[in-house]
């Protein structure tokens, strides 16, 4: 008895440490679903009250999903893709990406190929083409309008700042609405542990965002 006694006392030790290491590098977070702005535009990739995981404290690398703080609104966070950095010249044209005059690769389209979405902005659903974007050594999906696509843009990134981009390209909320962003302000999305639909098909379940 004692013996057993002894093996759970040092296993509860050991998950204990376990837990506490992980807490120093990650931490858990609900994506809010208050805002039907930013929940549009974190869409395909992940949708309001996603349960994901934050990576403290890490560097920003280029392509990565990150969670900044709102500069606009103290206690609430962004969140986009880090596409240009110090010096970077960024475009966007039929809201496809080029860096420094090199357009991100598209190969393929996403599986469906189209989705809807609602754009708070209008109070209407929009049919949004998806495809599989290529970016420093990743993959994801990025949302384009079929119609009425957002004007050009063209901007060369200020020194220390990162320019981020959502994912879906035409209902956006990012550094074309609040600017460029201090890299100390973010932390990457690493891993979505669940989401708030549920894991009725692949698009909802556990899955690597970085």
């Amino acid at each position: 008895m004692r013996a057993w006694l002894k093996v759970l006392v040092w296993l509860a030790v050991a998950i204990g440490a376990a837990l506490g290491v992980l807490r120093l590098f990650f931490v858990a977070w609900r994506v809010p679903a208050d805002d039907t702005l930013l929940s549009a535009s974190i869409e395909p990739t992940l949708s309001a009250g996603d349960l994901v995981v934050v990576v403290r404290n890490a560097s920003v690398a280029r392509g990565s999903l990150l969670r900044c703080v709102d500069p606009d609104a103290s206690g609430r966070f962004v969140i986009g893709r880090a596409i240009g950095r110090s010096g970077d010249l960024v475009e966007l044209g039929s809201e496809v990406i080029s860096l420094d005059g090199h357009r991100t690769p598209s190969p393929r389209a996403c599986d469906p190929p189209t989705m809807t979405v609602y754009d708070p902005r209008t109070d209407e659903d929009v049919d949004l083409s998806c495809s599989i974007e290529e970016y420093s050594d990743r993959s994801f999906s990025a949302l384009r309008a079929m119609h009425q696509q957002e004007p050009p843009m063209k901007v060369t990134v200020e020194p220390g700042l990162w320019f981020l981009v959502s994912d879906n390209r035409h209902v956006h909320l990012d550094s074309r609405d609040y600017g460029q962003v201090d890299p100390n302000t973010c932390q990457p999305i690493v891993f979505r542990l669940v989401s708030a639909a549920g894991f009725g098909d692949s698009k909802h379940r556990l899955s690597i965002i970085w």
